[in-house]
């Protein structure tokens, strides 16, 4: 997969040995013991709000500098392109020194406390655009998308606009942009809404949450850079490179003979449940996936002919209308 990587989303913290910075909270959280006494307390952000209906989430408490939020989109029209990491940091420092707080530093290292310094990621969500064609092509996309499943990883669908799945790890999505603008208040009519329809433009999402960071060591703003983002962008999204291979007239003879039976069932519609037991069901799902079945999912067999549907998806490029309409802004 190739094309532009965005972030849409980024959550991040720093701390500043020694305080002195102003406090900037939207309230005060305070635990207390059984006897009345308390005996921790944390300060929450406050919102700071922009132009075109957005906002983000800012906080300092004197010595942490707290920002979260989709920076890129802060005081634009729109998010339909957005930055990249450099971009998005560039954004959320403007953001903090608009405010009177110090920006965030991809310094490493550890202070005399024994502080790590420089910025720390809690939350970073990566977005790429593509085009299907046309709108119904954007539909038919999102249809197969939810037929297929993602190892431990939950499923959910809104209709045939949105589909994803999610963890207490990471999140990956795909929904179709137009109508996604229009319930965030763009008008149908407006030309970006409309070349969105037209193309049949389907933005696909990772988010990847703080305990992914952590454990790949990707928590700091120093190691972070449009390759390292990039590879675990396709490496979060080997789904849309699954080939359907169900209406290949031979491709029962391609595959094992163990697993040649469970893969006729499902090819004929039949409910998986009823074949065999959830582990062997497990077990013989990922041989069919490298042949492009999926039997963990539902199978809809139609008693009429099918006509299949190809549907190549092509990185969208920031258009030339677009350019000139964030800077004439």
């Amino acid at each position: 997969m190739s094309g532009e990587i965005f972030v849409d989303w980024l959550t991040a913290v720093e701390h500043h040995p020694g305080g002195g910075l102003p406090i900037i909270v939207g309230g005060l959280t305070v635990w207390h013991d059984r006897y009345g006494h308390p005996v921790c307390e944390r300060a929450s952000p406050t919102t700071v709000a922009g132009s075109f209906d957005s906002a983000i989430r800012v906080g300092c408490d004197g010595s942490r500098v707290f920002l979260s939020g989709n920076v890129g989109r802060f005081a634009r029209a729109d998010n339909l392109f957005n930055f990249g990491w450099a971009g998005t940091v560039r954004a959320a420092n403007r953001v903090l020194l608009g405010i009177g707080l110090p920006p965030f530093s991809s310094v490493d290292g550890l202070s005399p406390e024994g502080f790590r310094l420089g910025a720390r990621l809690r939350r970073v969500d990566l977005t790429a655009n593509f085009c299907t064609g046309s709108e119904a092509q954007a539909r038919a996309l999102i249809r197969w998308l939810a037929a297929q499943s993602v190892a431990r990883m939950k499923r959910g669908q809104a209709g045939e606009e949105s589909v994803w799945w999610a963890n207490t790890r990471s999140m990956f999505k795909a929904y179709m942009k137009g109508p996604e603008m229009v319930k965030h208040g763009r008008s149908p009519d407006e030309f970006a809404v409309k070349w969105c329809g037209e193309n049949g433009v389907v933005r696909v999402e990772v988010e990847l949450k703080r305990r992914l960071l952590k454990d790949l060591g990707l928590d700091h703003f120093a190691v972070i850079d449009d390759a390292t983002l990039t590879r675990l962008f396709e490496e979060r999204t080997n789904v849309l490179r699954r080939v359907d291979r169900s209406d290949e007239p031979d491709v029962l003879a391609a595959i094992p003979c163990r697993s040649r039976p469970y893969a006729a069932a499902w090819l004929a519609g039949k409910d998986m449940r009823l074949m065999a037991c959830e582990r062997t069901l497990f077990r013989h799902a990922r041989v069919l996936r490298q042949y492009g079945l999926d039997i963990l999912q539902p199978r809809n067999v139609e008693a009429f002919p099918v006509r299949v549907r190809v549907i190549d998806l092509v990185p969208v490029g920031v258009p030339d209308w677009y350019v000139e309409q964030l800077e004439s802004a």
